[in-house]
């Protein structure tokens, strides 16, 4: 837990808040910020909290709620969509978006759902895509 006799050490400092929930911090996981750009964590740590807010110093976060943490803050983009239709997974194939994009799978892997949501977040040239809720590695999305 971090002083707050030490947080008067950052003079120039920007505050930040999570959008949702936080649920810990694993290497390179994702959080949006309320003001449209991402904290991407730098490190494991585990704690629960709503809204928390994100202290960082030149993009280098240094608490989240009342934890010392690492990560940094950085601009992307997040769009939202669908599976247009049944899902079952991926099977070296593709599937067609609501928005009319196309997510192409290099993997193979088993769900079923009907119109699951799907996520794409693009940080520093990297695809992060989610279906169901879940993150999907061996899956991009193309226009």
């Amino acid at each position: 837990m971090l002083d707050g006799t030490k947080l008067h050490q950052f003079i120039s400092h920007s505050r930040y808040t999570i959008e949702d929930e936080f649920d810990g911090c694993e290497f390179d996981k994702v959080y949006a910020l309320s003001n449209g750009q991402f904290f991407v964590c730098g490190e494991y740590q585990y704690f629960y909290e709503y809204r928390p807010r994100v202290i960082a110093v030149d993009n280098k976060v240094v608490v989240v709620g009342d934890e010392e943490m690492t990560g940094r803050i950085v601009n992307g983009e997040i769009y939202h969509t669908q599976i247009d239709g049944e899902w079952e997974g991926c099977d070296f194939d593709s599937h067609r978006l609501t928005n009319g994009w196309i997510l192409q799978c290099n993997t193979y892997f088993y769900e079923y759902a009907y119109m699951p949501e799907v996520e794409i977040v693009l940080i520093e040239g990297t695809q992060r895509v989610k279906v169901n809720g879940q993150i999907q590695d061996g899956v991009l999305v193309f226009k």
